[in-house]
């Protein structure tokens, strides 16, 4: 639709809207302009019908309780172009121009400077097939950066390419209809792609596509994401979003830390006020002690400390993963120095990149208060907020009802003073005060004097010092049948975990780019009902609920016995019953305590606990404008969106759930006394988190572990009850594996049905057993000592039943033991057995002799040794007797 169609369908709306104004007027009532701008526009359309403030009333109505125009929506379709085609027969000719002109401009302004104006950049010149590059040098490997050539019609796009490793990252965003100041959090996602043509390889389902994405796509995508959000300007409320895509896989590179960059270079290369870049590096702590940048996938599984970081220039990190096999902390900070180290050399390139396209940000208006109401709403709230923050003696529901009431008291003192406006009544630098400017002012003074009495007072709202941890109550076997439970509380937050033993056979089956096919012996499900906060909600937060149960799987996998010595699948799941901070590292706790009462032969117990950081450098909750600016200087020293400034901090140890979503940093550390077995961190601090903030945390993380270790350890009964599980094996000969098994599993299939028991048998012939109860052990023990043939020991004399008939002998089957053994023809008698039918019928009932084992291992049975025997002893008896014995005198 051309721009002069575009003015006269507007025309012809305000046309219609003056014609209605007329009529509300014959019938006393007034088409009032609410909204700062239309009382202008509805004077062009009809002056003697506009009043003469933008605020003016008929009939003593409230202005606030106003409604917005309904002409307002059409009109804006009209200037889209998205309203039905209109006659224009009745447009006064005289009021088009004016009208459509000012109604152009309240609609550029009310989108906030997002409509994209023409576009003089670098990229926008370059031909098709053209690109930009810039590469860097990093560990004897070639890091290409590229964009301009793929994704164009995105806000910015990068292609970053390392050996034969190819990720493609695209960044977008959308400006919003009408307005998101009352948006109250950053709304970006990232979605992460891995698809098999990336190896050359067709997928195995049956529409030969992929479908959802996997789990740890969506895990990685949540990297990405941690790893980019701190860098967001305050208020940005866009909606945004990265996505990245595999294009290439070379099995070597890690394509997961590709995409950090290749994101990060799509933002920075955008229009979006982010103040970039980031880069990722992944670090290996091998067990002969050598630090490797870049490890191989043999490398990192072998690997004592497999760490990856996300980090900035001035070396701030913005996210952290990692997992050990109990690694000390100085061994850790050394790693976690070379990581921030080798992640910094990639960041020059992306910045140079930036620099290269020539592009501008878009001007950017942040949700917030409006500055002239924030002063207001801070001055009435501020007393309130404090006195409650500084009542130790409230609880999560108390605190959070008792701030409700005084937001709601804030309300209604402006609502008294006359300063109350609804949203579409809103006149910025008016003095007035919308529900939106409450929201975001009453937040920001809750975290203002949060921050102010932590770092001043050195108060917390529950009452506790920044180094104390929560009072703690932990017991086991809470819940029957299962094969282990725990029951983990830490203040308010409470976590009931189970665990369950399985077959080496339910191991779950994984895939990746990377790793390719494999399995997985421990897996954790982590549930967060709606109840647990007191909700009524049922909507399912399955990437949080995956992301928390990776970290406690990340956490418990190093202190499970190896496979050779506990050959067994377990899965375990924590249920989050309340939750008021720190429920992953509850989750932790739980299911540590979970595994041990089932019996799992653990390495050691493992506990976690979250560290919080609390700066002074509090947001007043004010909506601000951001100009244009070169792209690669959005992030610098003097840029829009700069770093903040690390001022005073206070570190809290096991925070609460207030503190981590209005805090700074959520550091999640877990390990045995040994040290660190995962730890992962999500920054919240504008440009990231200094290395020394982190050492310090870390340090005070293992003061916390030890305290929860030891609550965990008295938990646990010295004595295990009768009922507990066990664990075992017992050793057979590898020939006799087969019967242990039965056909087809039978009877493996048998011990589970009959005692519970789980039994993996290994090809050397250890054959390992796991039971509920020490009686459901014992009975397995001697049930597989039986069809092993262990039970039978030579000389000894057995009653058979025969089963099976055949030429060369007949099958028995041994009671009690229910082992079968062939009775060979010439074992059958000491005279000579033309027809074995002759002597043996089927179910007849046989005492047989166990007279050893052939060179399989197979028992060897003997009635002719038992027909001996007996003839042996009637000859000895009438001797006795004849020669006047012992025997014979009685």
């Amino acid at each position: 639709m051309s721009a002069t169609t575009g003015l006269r369908r507007a025309a012809t709306l305000l046309a219609r809207c003056r014609a209605k104004s007329q009529r509300d007027a014959v019938h006393g009532r007034w088409l009032t302009c609410c909204d700062q701008g239309w009382a202008p526009l509805a004077a062009s359309a009809h002056p003697a019908s506009a009043p003469a403030h933008a605020f003016s009333t008929s009939r003593g109505a409230p202005a606030d309780q106003l409604p917005l125009p309904a002409v307002k929506d059409d009109v804006e379709d009209a200037v889209r172009g998205e309203a039905e085609e209109l006659p224009l027969g009745e447009v006064p000719g005289e009021n088009l121009a004016a009208a459509a002109a000012l109604l152009l401009n309240q609609q550029q302004a009310s989108a906030q400077g997002w409509q994209q104006p023409p576009s003089s950049d670098t990229l926008s010149s370059l031909p098709l097939g053209a690109s930009l590059r810039q590469e860097a040098q990093v560990q004897g490997r070639t890091w290409a950066f590229e964009t301009g050539k793929l994704a164009r019609l995105a806000n910015g796009s990068c292609l970053v390419r390392c050996g034969g490793t190819t990720v493609l990252a695209a960044a977008t965003s959308q400006s919003p209809p009408w307005s998101r100041r009352d948006a109250l959090s950053l709304q970006f996602e990232v979605d992460y792609r891995e698809k098999l043509y990336a190896v050359a390889r067709i997928p195995s389902t049956y529409n030969k596509r992929e479908g959802n994405p996997k789990e740890h796509e969506l895990l990685a995508g949540r990297r990405i994401g941690r790893a980019l959000r701190p860098l967001f300007p305050k208020g940005f409320a866009l909606d945004s979003a990265v996505f990245a895509s595999v294009l290439s896989a070379d099995g070597d590179t890690d394509p997961g830390v590709l995409a950090i960059g290749a994101a990060s270079a799509a933002l920075l290369c955008s229009d979006l006020p982010w103040a970039g870049p980031v880069a990722a590096a992944r670090v290996a702590v091998l067990r002969d002690g050598r630090t490797v940048t870049a490890p191989s996938v043999e490398q990192q599984e072998a690997a004592e400390l497999n760490l990856l970081v996300a980090a900035t220039g001035e070396g701030r990190i913005t996210m952290l993963e990692a997992d050990g096999e109990q690694v000390p902390e100085a061994r850790f900070i050394e790693a976690l120095r070379v990581a921030v180290a080798a992640a910094q050399q990639l960041v020059e390139p992306q910045l140079q990149l930036a620099a290269q396209t020539g592009r501008q940000t878009l001007p950017t208006r942040l949700a917030g208060a409006d500055p002239s109401a924030a002063p207001k709403v801070a001055q009435l709230a501020t007393p309130a907020v404090e006195a409650i923050l500084r009542d130790g003696s409230l609880d999560k529901l108390a605190r959070s009802a008792a701030l409700q009431k005084a937001k709601e008291g804030v309300l209604e003192s402006i609502r008294a003073s006359g300063a109350f406006r609804t949203e579409f009544a809103r006149l910025p630098g008016s003095g007035c005060i919308t529900p939106s400017d409450v929201d975001h002012v009453f937040s920001a003074v809750i975290s203002a004097v949060m921050r102010r009495l932590v770092i001043e007072d050195g108060w917390r709202c529950d009452g506790r010092g920044s180094i104390d941890v929560r009072p703690v109550h932990c017991e086991v076997d809470s819940v029957p049948v299962v094969h282990g439970s725990a029951l983990f509380t830490r203040g308010e937050t409470q976590s009931l975990c189970t665990a369950t033993v399985g077959r080496r056979q339910e191991q779950q089956k994984t895939e990746s780019l990377l790793g390719g096919e494999s399995s997985k012996r421990l897996f954790v499900h982590y549930s967060f009902p709606a109840f647990a906060v007191g909700d009524t909600s049922l909507h399912n937060g399955m990437r949080r609920e995956m992301g928390h149960g990776e970290v406690a799987e990340r956490a418990l996998l190093p202190v499970i016995p190896p496979t050779d010595s506990f050959p067994f699948t377990l899965r375990l799941n924590a249920e989050t019953l309340a939750s008021a901070g720190s429920s992953s590292m509850a989750a932790v706790c739980g299911g540590a305590l979970a595994l041990a009462d089932a019996g799992v032969p653990l390495k050691g117990l493992v506990a976690g606990v979250s560290v919080g950081l609390m700066t002074d450098a509090a947001w007043g909750g004010e909506s601000r404008q951001l100009s244009p600016m070169p792209v690669q200087a959005v992030g610098g020293a003097g840029g829009a969106v700069a770093p903040a400034a690390l001022g005073r901090y206070e570190l809290l140890l096991d925070q609460l759930g207030m503190e981590d979503q209005l805090g700074d940093m959520d550091l999640k550390v877990a390990g045995t006394h040994q040290g660190i077995t995962t730890c992962q961190l999500d920054v919240k601090l504008q440009g990231g988190v200094p290395v020394e903030v982190l050492e310090e945390a870390l340090l005070l993380a293992a003061r916390g572990r030890t305290q929860l270790l030891h609550s965990m350890e008295q938990a646990l009964p010295e004595k295990r009850a009768a009922h507990a599980p066990t664990f075992g094996s017992v050793k057979v000969p590898d020939t006799m594996l087969g019967r242990v098994i039965g056909a087809g599993g039978s009877n493996l299939k048998q011990l589970e049905e009959r005692w519970g028991a789980r039994v993996d048998v290994d090809d050397d012939g250890t054959v390992s057993i796991f039971a509920s109860s020490q009686e459901g052990f014992e009975a397995a023990e001697t049930r597989i000592l039986d069809l092993a043939g262990e039970s039978v020991k030579d000389g000894h004399v057995y009653r058979g039943t025969v089963t099976r008939i055949m030429d060369y002998g007949a099958l028995l089957e041994l009671q009690p033991s229910g082992l079968r053994a062939l009775l060979h023809i010439s074992d059958i008698s000491a005279e000579r057995v033309r027809s074995i039918d002759d002597v043996v019928k089927m179910g007849q009932s046989l005492e047989v002799m166990c007279v050893g084992r052939d060179q399989k291992g197979q028992v060897r049975l003997s009635r002719k040794a038992v027909l001996a025997r007996h003839t042996a002893r009637q000859q000895a008896s009438q001797n006795v007797a004849r020669s006047g014995g012992i025997d014979a005198d009685k």
